[in-house]
């Protein structure tokens, strides 16, 4: 199974850090299903104290918010890249303080929650979300990419997947972030010399995403 599951992972991370751009916008629920269900199970994980999705209840009131923070994104396009900015951040924040030894789930939280909103907010003011998504996909795809490695070689639990833990063990060791760099480096110089034929924002940021705009050169929006 983690055979298996690693070599999905290569696949499917290197598919998005290349051309994470064209996955981005027809997956628009997913990711915010997969925000959501982050954001709720690291909630109840801070308040109640126990492990990350280790509970009953942080499952479910994962699963709610992610079919919440679903559908809010297939009605509004916009809200997708809003999170997954946030998201990214939140990730991001938790794996810079736990590699500095911080291990209490409500500091985590807190901290993570305050580094996602900054970048949800920045996603906001800057208006770059074309910009953004290719930073966002291609980070994520190396990461999951390098997991997916690791998986293969038994250097990273399938247990483990969705904690913060494969951002921790790369932040860790600086060959495995030497390589997330320069892969995530590739795969947003990929996707910048596509975009010329990758799809076309709508002008109109607050409505759903519809499959006809393809082709033409990305709007800022």
């Amino acid at each position: 199974m983690d055979i298996l599951i690693g070599i999905l992972a290569v696949i499917i991370g290197v598919a998005f850090c290349l051309a994470g751009l064209r996955y981005f916008f027809i997956l628009l629920p997913i990711w915010g299903f997969v925000a959501g269900f982050i954001a709720g199970a690291a909630l109840i994980s801070a308040v109640f104290g126990d492990g990350f999705m280790a509970t009953t209840l942080g499952l479910v009131i994962g699963f709610v918010f992610g079919l919440l923070f679903a559908l809010v994104s297939y009605l509004y396009w916009y809200v997708a890249v809003v999170l997954a900015a946030g998201y990214t951040g939140f990730v991001l924040g938790t794996a810079l303080l736990s590699s500095f030894g911080a291990d209490s789930e409500w500091i985590l939280f807190i901290i993570g929650f305050a580094v996602g909103a900054l970048f949800a907010l920045a996603t906001i003011v800057l208006r770059l979300p074309v910009y953004l998504v290719v930073v966002n996909t291609a980070l994520s795809g190396a990461a999951v990419a390098i997991g997916g490695v690791l998986l293969l070689f038994n250097q990273f639990d399938r247990e483990e997947i969705g904690t913060g833990v494969l951002w921790q063990q790369i932040e860790d060791n600086w060959f495995l972030w030497i390589v997330w760099i320069v892969v995530a480096a590739i795969g947003i110089g990929a996707q910048l010399r596509m975009m010329q034929e990758a799809l076309t924002l709508p002008e109109e940021r607050w409505t759903r995403w519809d499959s006809s705009y393809g082709g033409g050169t990305p709007a800022p929006a």
